[in-house]
């Protein structure tokens, strides 16, 4: 399974963090460079798991994981709020 470098202050784009491919797992989102779904994070956290503990499991990087989750809180926040840009930090 392919890892990302530790932390920068960067915070990492939504496409260094996603993959997807037709070819490959039938084109469910998967983390870059794996066959991990980023839907596995969600449930993850909705079952209670801290994010530390997921990303020790499945070695996956905290930036990308983070990328995930910002891109999910946009999604809400531009459904419930009709704005994309509601959730960004100020």
């Amino acid at each position: 399974m392919m890892t990302y470098a530790k932390s920068t202050d960067r915070p990492m784009p939504l496409a260094e963090a996603v993959w997807v491919d037709p070819a490959r797992m039938s084109g469910v989102p998967c983390f870059r460079g794996t066959r991990l779904p980023v839907q596995q994070l969600f449930d993850w956290i909705e079952d209670g798991v801290p994010l530390n503990e997921f990303l020790g499991e499945f070695q996956v990087d905290r930036r990308a994981a983070t990328a995930v989750l910002r891109a999910g809180a946009s999604a809400v926040c531009a459904a419930a709020a009709g704005s994309p840009d509601c959730a960004t930090p100020s």
